[in-house]
């Protein structure tokens, strides 16, 4: 048994538990109860092994909202017989966070302190932590939306084990959201409402991996028809519309989303990038945001193979600066699908990573003489190029070539090659250099 129990709405006298919404209520108690997540609560899993071995050190735990986070955090206060102390970033200032630290460290080992949407805290309340992190006088699960990797400090996150959790599938959200129907203690099962599978399976879907939406979405159409009722589909449907996923422009789908649009264009999937485009769009992503990524990946992944990409994708953003949302959507559509089809070389990119590491490791060689905007030597003289056959000289353009450009024969690009190994093997040619 818990020395202490883990905190929750149940706790609390003024909190009725008519009044806690489904989804406190149908928490699980056990990993067992748990859905998704295979990844972590398979067994010899990383996190399962950690759990069964000792449960020690700092822990956050990354996933999209609705997923599990502050379930896992209470199951694995549970399974270590430690008490709960919960702590919410949101609301918290530096003196609430000294408050529970003292807390969870004369507890000298039987506590854990778990802060939920740590990613909210600052650098230096984020700074407060490491101390009792690094010397283990307290032992911390945080609880995070957000990438660690972008929003919690270094220090911290080497001080952490980061597991990271999963949107819920479909699948997942529908079996709950039956067992909730049915449950007469925890769950709607007093009610005693009719829904269809189909329904159930719609509002699922809509929950768009995030349980707790799923779950708040029932309640509330059940308690929107009388004890006994039956919940029609057209009502679902027409409810429904108010229900369905947000893009948070500010926050990871930002970030995660313009990433897979970006994999999308590069790995020529029309389709997918497309959907990605929408789902940024529609959701208040700024077009140009989305337009300069266009701009770059014309160079970075299409270059050479067809150089109207970059073109294209310049007049893209030109469009969206004059027309804006919502026609400029369709002009991004196009360069986005353009892309997609594009033959794809990432050549020049490579080129330049090349030479800027070249550069940046000190090999700063000096101008040739007769490169120079006046020359010191009069006796070096600059061959101007477009008196030879195909503006081949065989002048050196620098004291030790090198190469950074290595063609990737591709759409445009392959019909660059023969030119290219030509004008190479004339140089050679020139200066004395067979073979």
């Amino acid at each position: 048994m818990l020395e202490d129990s883990v905190p929750s709405l149940f706790d609390s006298p003024n909190v009725s538990v008519a009044t806690v919404p489904l989804a406190e209520r149908m928490r699980p108690q056990l990993l067992q109860g748990m859905v998704g997540q295979a990844h972590l609560l398979s067994e010899n899993s990383a996190f399962q092994n950690w759990l069964k071995n000792s449960g020690s050190g700092n822990v956050l735990l990354y996933g999209p909202p609705g997923c599990g986070k502050t379930t896992l955090a209470r199951i694995i206060a549970q399974h270590l017989n430690k008490r709960l102390i919960p702590l919410n970033a949101v609301l918290s200032n530096l003196n609430d966070l000294r408050d529970k630290l003292r807390q969870a460290e004369m507890s000298q080992g039987r506590a854990i302190l778990f802060i939920d949407e740590i990613h909210r805290f600052n650098r230096s309340q984020q700074d407060v932590l490491l101390p009792y992190c690094e010397s283990g006088r307290i032992q911390l699960i945080g609880a995070t939306t957000h990438n660690p990797a972008f929003y919690l400090i270094r220090p911290l996150l080497s001080r952490s084990y980061v597991f990271e959790l999963k949107a819920l599938d479909a699948q997942d959200i529908c079996q709950i959201l039956k067992i909730a129907l049915k449950d007469v203690q925890n769950g709607l099962g007093a009610l005693n409402v009719t829904v269809s599978d189909a329904s159930i399976a719609e509002m699922a879907r809509v929950a768009n991996g995030d349980l707790r939406r799923g779950l708040n979405l029932l309640e509330f159409l059940c308690r929107s028809v009388p004890v006994g009722g039956v919940l029609k589909e057209d009502t679902i449907q027409k409810e429904l519309g108010r229900w369905y996923a947000n893009y948070n422009a500010r926050e990871d789908d930002h970030y995660d989303c313009i990433s897979a649009f970006i994999k999308s264009v590069r790995g020529c999937d029309p389709d997918a990038a497309v959907y990605w485009l929408a789902r940024m769009l529609e959701g208040g992503e700024d077009p140009l945001f989305v337009a300069r990524r266009l701009v770059i990946l014309a160079s970075e992944d299409v270059g050479l193979a067809d150089s109207r990409a970059l073109s294209l994708a310049t007049a893209a953003y030109t469009a969206c600066e004059k027309i804006g949302m919502p026609e400029c959507a369709i002009n991004l559509s196009h360069v986005t699908i353009f892309l997609a089809l594009a033959p794809k070389s990432n050549s020049t990119y490579k080129a330049w990573n090349a030479a800027k590491a070249f550069v940046a490791s000190g090999n700063v060689q000096p101008v040739p003489n007769a490169l120079q905007q006046t020359p010191l030597n009069r006796e070096d003289v600059y061959k101007y190029s477009h008196d030879f056959e195909s503006n081949v000289s065989g002048q050196s353009y620098w004291d030790e070539a090198q190469q950074f450009y290595h063609l990737k024969p591709v759409g445009a690009e392959k019909h660059m090659e023969e030119l290219y190994l030509y004008r190479k093997e004339l140089k050679q040619k020139i200066n004395g250099q067979h073979g």
